[in-house]
C-alpha cells in the first residue's frame, strides 16, 4: 500500500492504494475504488474513493451500517464528483480509539479526513447517523462544509435514541441484537433484510448483511456520549442544506412538526419529503433520490 507522500496532522497517517471494487461480491453496482485509511491517535479510520480533480462530496453512512452499504450511490455521482466514503468508528474496517464512538467525535474524525485528503470544502452526504455528524461538522467548521444533505437524521424529541440509557432494558436489548447478527451467517442476514425490505434492489442486501456482521457492538454506546442537543446544532448551521425526510408511517425519523422546526431554524435548508417511503430513502426510492441530490449538488458546487 502506498503512502501518502504529503504533509499530514501530528498523530495522522494515511495510506491509499487502488481496488477493482467490481470484484467484491454484491457490489456490481458499484465503481472503482480507491482504498486507503487515515490513523487518527490510536485508531485507523478507512475511506474509499472514487477519485478525480472534481468537486469533493463525502457519503457518510447510518449506524450499523458501512461505506460500501451506499452502494449504487457513488456510481451515480462519480461522473461529476469526487466521493469520499468513510467507515465510521466501530463500523466496517475503521477501529475505536479511547476516544470513544460519539458523535460529536466522528464529526472529529471527518474533520480531520478532510484536512489530511487536503480536500476543499465538500458537500457532506449523511444518512441516519451519517447525518447528524454531517451536521455537528457542518456546525462545528462551517469553513469546511459547502452543504449538507441530510437524509432522515434522528432527531426528534419522540425517538428512544435521543433519551436512551445505558443501564436499561432497551439499551441491552439492542446489544443483544447486534450481538445475535454478528453470529449469523451472511445467508440469513440477506435472508433477514430481504424479509424485511422487500423493495430494495437486490444488490443491496449482501452489503447490508455484510455490515451488520462487520459491526462492533461497542459502538452502540456512541449514542449515550455527550453531545450537543440537536436543536444547538441546527442552530448554528449556515451553510446550503437538502433534510430528505422519509414517511414516518414506512419507519421515517423526521416528523412535519421536526421538519418544520428545522426549517425556522435553518432557513437555507430545502425539505423534501418522500411520501410512503421509509428511513432509507436511498435504497428504496434510489431514482428520485439521486435525481433530487444531484440537482442541489450541481447548485451548490456551480
Amino acid at each position: 500500500m502506498q503512502e501518502w507522500q504529503r504533509p499530514i496532522p501530528e498523530l495522522v497517517e494515511t495510506a491509499y492504494a487502488k481496488i477493482d471494487s467490481t470484484q467484491i461480491a454484491g457490489s456490481h453496482y458499484m465503481p472503482r475504488l480507491f482504498y486507503g485509511h487515515i490513523t487518527i491517535g490510536q485508531m485507523r479510520l478507512t475511506y474509499y474513493r472514487t477519485g478525480g480533480e472534481k468537486p469533493p462530496v463525502i457519503l457518510l453512512h447510518g449506524f450499523s451500517d458501512n461505506a460500501l452499504c451506499w452502494n449504487r450511490v457513488p456510481l451515480a455521482l462519480e461522473e461529476e464528483f469526487d466521493v469520499i466514503l468513510p467507515d465510521a468508528r466501530g463500523h466496517g474496517s475503521s477501529g475505536i480509539g479511547p476516544e470513544g464512538v460519539g458523535l460529536e467525535v466522528q464529526a472529529r474524525d471527518v474533520e480531520v479526513l478532510i484536512e489530511t485528503l487536503a480536500l476543499k470544502p465538500p458537500v457532506v452526504i449523511g444518512h441516519s447517523m451519517g447525518a447528524d455528524v454531517a451536521a455537528r461538522l457542518a456546525a462545528n467548521r462551517p469553513d469546511l462544509v459547502r452543504g449538507l444533505v441530510l437524509e432522515d437524521p434522528p432527531w426528534g424529541d419522540h425517538l428512544l435514541l435521543n433519551r436512551l440509557d445505558p443501564q436499561s432494558p432497551q439499551y441491552a436489548q439492542i446489544w443483544d441484537d447486534l450481538l445475535i447478527n454478528k453470529q449469523r451467517t451472511l445467508d440469513d442476514l440477506i435472508a433477514l433484510c430481504r424479509t424485511r425490505h422487500p423493495t430494495w434492489d437486490e444488490s443491496e442486501y449482501f452489503q447490508w448483511a455484510k455490515a451488520k456482521r462487520e459491526l462492533r457492538p461497542e459502538a452502540l454506546s456512541g449514542w449515550v456520549e455527550p453531545r450537543r442537543p440537536w436543536r444547538e446544532v441546527v442552530c448554528s448551521l449556515r451553510c446550503p442544506g437538502l433534510l430528505l425526510t422519509a414517511d414516518p408511517a414506512h419507519g421515517g425519523l423526521i416528523t412535519p412538526q421536526v421538519a418544520q422546526e428545522i426549517k425556522a431554524l435553518w432557513p437555507q435548508v430545502q425539505v423534501v419529503p418522500f411520501p410512503e417511503v421509509g428511513h432509507s430513502i436511498h435504497r428504496e426510492a434510489y431514482r428520485p433520490y439521486i435525481q433530487t441530490v444531484l440537482r442541489f449538488l450541481r447548485k451548490v458546487s456551480g
